[in-house]
Order: structure tokens, then sequence, then C-alpha cells
């Protein structure tokens, strides 16, 4: 057997010592490259030669010569068996090599067929050219945009001796950036570009949330009139949103709404917020007792109460449908998955259930910004713990940019940092979730997230200085001053916050009512001095450029969080203003103070509408929030102030607006 070996080691290429970027001279690909290839060609040719001051051509195999002067990429997967001398298949989904040899460097994956640019397209090569380029030689995506990169000029670069060949550690790798839908078309444009070279991917044909809207068609009343004993019973009457979740017909209508998908996860979570069923053995349909179908209160575990501790938690109930679910799609697909939401009213594992089917997949929500409470976190931990004792296969459904923050400062990238890489070692097999749209304050925490993503095991510490040293350059220091202010002021105060609700999680209630406390005027001073300090070391060119994309961050954040508390101090005056609570027994008496609170929180509101148009095109405030919020009547304080002082003028963003688009009528026709 050894001189067998040695025979097959001979045709295997020795891998090469570190090489002078400045000595590529050419990018081969394949004669018939697919897009990713050619896409991945493009890219690296792009950012070697801005990196090494020097043209990199692209050359097809048929025109490639051994002899050619200089060093090749070989990028694809006939470039790279022609270099190798194998193929570098089969691939496991998402796999990519990286592997020097003596004449350059390999760079191959899987792929699949669709846009390159596509999160929910294979792309090995990409992923083998964007952790090169990334890694290896200094380039970075801050955030969407061309002064969001960063790219190290530098002719002596060397690339390293590299052997890799890897998958993903997460399945799942994904981030939104807030209300999509309503952003600018260039904005869109970049940040798909921005997504895929952050090595982001939604390859897995995969859903987790809520699915009854679309499995009951709850667009139209039609299927409350055929089967009002399909929905939940409420207070003694059926209603919709919410199911019966132990109705005979509704288990198969969700088991047919999955094996009808093209999905391989198919989400059979339940509709949002609460209102649900309350069907007793006395109560339950005649379905239920034809079928000998226990009624959806006969399941809950009596005492135990959910995050708010007024209601019952519905974990037993809700997973008992969804292993009844999973067993019957398993029976006929054996290859198909369901997802479902552990969230608010069953987040934490059941108390009698003694198994979780094997193709259900648990989409864990929570937010890792909470953990700055040790009870949130010793709660997180011993729900996955319990969870854990099921083996069942844990994802992240995170709000790392949640819309209660309204794109404001808070900084949580040490939560974030510390809760990835504690998920991935405690099992969790894929991660995705809400961000916001506003890089322009919340940077490190975006940062945190898509490094994570990517890479669950690396040096926490080792990331956040990479973050500032690339992106502020000469103010480094001063900028890691800046965000650590905002930082440091939630480590002091939000163990201060009102508890409107006494959870240790962060209700909107608790949130929209404590900012006063967690920034309080002081910070905001501080932040700015630092701020300017910053802009000071800034030298012209991209540094710069990148502060005052924060500057115009922050004089929104100031700006909003003086209006948040003109609407704190109204409420106090009696102004109904949603989320808002008094904190007094009687309304304060004071015209005159009431009317100057108005004047200014009305100054201030049409600044906060100004500077959400201003930069649509930027990785700025989300307009398409809050056109969100104006479309859908809700957190209607501005319009609450313009009609206390007899205002009558429209807000300028809604998504017609914005895009164009006019709403739907309530009866759903265009």
């Amino acid at each position: 057997m050894k001189p067998l070996l040695l025979l097959l080691l001979a045709f295997v290429p020795s891998l090469a010592a570190q090489q002078r970027l400045a000595d590529f001279a050419r990018v081969v690909i394949g004669d018939a490259s697919s897009a990713i290839e050619k896409l991945a060609a493009e890219e690296l040719a792009a950012y070697a030669e801005r990196l090494a001051g020097a043209k990199i051509a692209t050359v097809p195999l048929a025109e490639f010569s051994e002899r050619a002067p200089g060093l090749s990429f070989f990028v694809g997967e006939a470039a790279a068996e022609k270099a190798l001398g194998a193929k570098p298949g089969p691939w496991k989904e998402e796999e990519y090599l990286i592997r020097s040899v003596p004449q350059g460097i390999v760079l191959a994956g899987d792929e699949g067929p669709g846009d390159p640019w596509s999160l929910s397209t294979r792309a090995g090569t990409l992923l083998a050219v964007y952790t090169l380029l990334d890694d290896h030689l200094g380039v970075k995506w801050f955030w969407p945009g061309a002064f969001g990169e960063h790219v190290p000029s530098n002719s002596a670069a060397v690339v390293p001796a590299l052997d890799l060949r890897a998958t993903p550690k997460f399945m799942i790798r994904s981030i939104s950036l807030g209300y999509g839908r309503d952003h600018s078309p260039a904005f869109r444009a970049e940040t798909r570009k921005w997504a895929r070279r952050a090595r982001l991917g939604w390859t897995r044909s995969a859903a987790f949330g809520h699915s009854w809207f679309d499995a009951f068609n709850l667009r139209n009343a039609q299927s409350f009139k055929e089967h009002p004993d399909w929905f939940a019973l409420v207070q003694g009457k059926r209603r919709p949103p919410q199911m019966c979740t132990t109705h005979p017909e509704v288990l198969q209508r969700m088991v047919d709404f999955a094996l009808a998908s093209k999905l391989a996860i198919v989400n059979i979570s339940p509709s949002d917020g609460g209102g649900f069923c309350e069907c007793t053995e006395e109560t339950k349909s005649e379905a239920h007792k034809r079928a000998g179908a226990p009624s959806c209160t006969s399941l809950d575990a009596p005492g135990r109460m959910t995050y708010d501790g007024k209601s019952v938690q519905l974990s037993d109930r809700m997973f008992t449908y969804a292993n009844a679910i999973a067993r019957r799609v398993r029976e006929r697909n054996p290859e198909k998955g369901v997802g479902m939401f552990a969230y608010t009213y069953y987040n934490k594992p059941p108390l009698r259930l003694d198994h979780i089917e094997p193709n259900l997949y648990l989409s864990f929500v929570y937010q890792a910004m909470a953990f700055r409470d040790p009870r949130a976190l010793a709660e997180w931990r011993a729900s996955v713990d319990g969870w854990k004792k099921f083996g069942v296969k844990m994802v992240v459904r995170e709000g790392w940019g949640n819309h209660y923050l309204l794109d404001l400062p808070w900084m949580s990238f040490d939560q974030i940092l510390a809760n990835l890489a504690e998920a991935y070692a405690r099992g969790f097999v894929a991660g995705y979730g809400e961000g916001s749209k506003s890089f322009a304050t919340q940077a490190p925490n975006q940062w945190a997230v898509v490094r994570m993503l990517w890479d669950p095991e690396r040096d926490a510490a080792k990331t956040m200085d990479d973050f500032f040293a690339s992106a502020y350059g000469p103010a480094a220091a001063e900028m890691r001053a800046y965000f650590e202010t905002w930082n440091q002021a939630l480590d002091e105060n939000w163990p201060k916050r009102r508890k409107v609700m006494d959870t240790p999680g962060m209700p909107y209630v608790n949130v929209i009512n404590s900012w006063s406390i967690v920034f309080p005027k002081g910070v905001v001073a501080n932040a700015e001095a630092r701020l300017k300090a910053a802009e000071a070391k800034a030298p012209k060119g991209e540094y710069a450029e990148r502060i005052a994309f924060h500057r115009f961050g922050h004089d929104y954040a100031a700006a909003l969080l003086e209006l948040l508390d003109c609407y704190r101090q109204l409420r106090e005056f009696g102004l109904e203003l949603e989320g808002f609570a008094p904190e007094g027994v009687a309304p304060r008496e004071d015209d005159a103070e009431k009317r100057r609170l108005l004047q200014r929180a009305f100054a201030l509101g049409e600044t906060r509408e100004t500077l959400l148009l201003a930069h649509r095109d930027w990785a700025g405030p989300d307009e398409g929030l809050y056109a969100f919020t104006n479309d859908a009547n809700i957190r209607q304080w501005h319009a609450a102030v313009k009609r206390a002082l007899g205002i009558e003028k429209p807000s300028a963003l809604s998504r017609e607006s914005l895009t164009g688009v006019k709403p739907k009528s309530k009866s759903g026709a265009k």
C-alpha cells in the first residue's frame, strides 16, 4: 500500500509557500464558466487590482498558457481541475476550497443555479473569493455602499500559503435591514452586494415564521365563514387570526399545506400576537368530539406562566400541534422538515411531552440585547437546556436591530458576540433575524452579527478591534470611545429602566418609556464630544467620510432622543401617545409649558422626517419603518402633536410617497 500511496501523492500539487500579490497576473476561469464563476472572477480581479495597483487580466482556459509569466488565480471547477490535476468535487452544500499551488491559488466551491447575488443561490466559489479577500488580504465591507468598504492599497501584500476546504458553520446566515420593500432601488441594490460579500446565505429553502395567514388564506373572511370552528374560541366566540390547534381539520389542513409547499422546511407557526384558543372539554367543537381529540386548554401545564405573568404558557399545546404535523408530514415525505417558532407564549420547553419529532426545526425567538440583565441570560440558558433534552434542531431567530429601538444607538455588540458564540457551542444550526437599516447609528452591532454568523468561533475581542481599526484608521480610538459612550450608558442605566411590565426581557413598553433614563442629556453631550474628537483626528478620504456618515446618525439620534422626551412629558399632560405610560396619577396642569412642549415636539418631528428623507440611498435611519407605521396607523405621535396644535399637514412618509405604490383597500382590491 505504501508505494501506491506515494504514487497517488505524486499527482497532487504540493502546497505552495506564501506568494506576493504583485506577482499575480491573471484570473483563469473555465471556457464555459457559470454565472457564479464569472462573478467570482470579476470580483477577485477588481479587488486584486485595487489592492496591488496592477492590472489583473481574466483569461479563459482555452487561452491560458502555463508558460505565461506570473502567478494565476484559478477560479471555478474547470480552472481548479486544471491546477490540481483532479476534479475538486463532489461538494457539500456551500462547501468551498482555497488551496495554494506553485502556479498560484485555487478558489472553487459548490454552486447552484440562480442569480449569483441572491443569498438563496449556492455560491461556494464566491465564498472562497470573499474569504481570501476579507480574511487574508484585508478587504472589508462594513455596510452597503461604496464608502462602506475598505480596500487597503498595498503593492507589497502577501497571499499566505492556504489549504482550506470548509463549509459554513451556520447553514442559514441572514440579517434583514429593516423595511426593505420601501427602501430606494439604489440602496436595495447595494444591500444585495454587501450581504453576498459579507458571506451571508440562505440556500436551504426554509421558513419558520407565522403561517396561518397563508395556510388559511386570512386575506379574506372566506375560511372563517365556511369553517368558524377552525378558529380560536376567545371569550366564548370564534375569531381569527389564531386557530384551534387541536381541531383535527386544522391539523390536516396544515399537513396538506406543508406537503404542497416547495420548501424543504415549511413554516407552521401560529399567527403573531395573542388571542389563543380557550376551548375546554365542554366547549370544544363537534369535530373534536367525533375524533376524540382533546381541547386546547386540556393540554396546558397549569400554573406555568408566560413572560407577562398573566397568561398560562402554551408550549405543551403548541408543540403537541407541531409534533402532530411533523410526524404526518414525515410519514409521507421523509425529506420534508417543518419550522416552528419558540416565541412569547410558547417559548419555553414543554413539560408534558416526551419527544420532539426529528424533522421539526425550532426557531428560537429572543434578543441578546436583553442579556444585560443577568436574569434574562439565565432564563435563555435554562430554556435552551430544556430544549436540548429533546434533541431538537435549534435556530437563532434574533432581534438584533429590533424596530423597538427606533434606529437609536443601542449598542449590544458585546452581547451579540458572546451569544452567537454560545449558541453555536450549544448546538444551534442556523441564525437569522432583524437588523437595522441604520448603520449610521448601529454599525458595530451589525458588524458583530455578520462576523459571528460566518464564524461563531472567532476571537470576539479581535473582531471589534478589526472593525474600529479598518473602518476608522487613525481615528479608531476616538470612534471606539464614541460608540462605547452609548454602550457604557446602557450598562449603567438599563438596570434603572422603567418596568411598566415587570420582566427581565425587553418588552416594547419598557423600552419606549426608558429612553430619557438610559440616554440622559449628559450621555448625548459626551458622545458629541467624542465624535468631534474623531472628526478632528481623521484625515480626508474614506475615514473622514465614514465619520461624517456617523455624524448624520448622531444628529438624528440627538434630535429623536429630545423628541421622545417631549413625548414623555406631553403624556404627563394627558396627551394620548401610544406606548407612553404616565408616571403620575393625575395629569400635569401648566398650559404654557404644554404649549411649549407641543411646539418643540412639532419642530423636532418635522426635523426627524426631513432627516429620514435626506439620505435614502445611505444606510441611515429607516424611512421604510417610519412609512410602515404611518400606513398601519401605529405610533402616530407626530400626528397627535399636529392635531393638538391644530396643524393640518400630512406626513411626507408613506409607502406611496416613497415608492409610488398605492395601498390596497381594506377589501383587498388594488
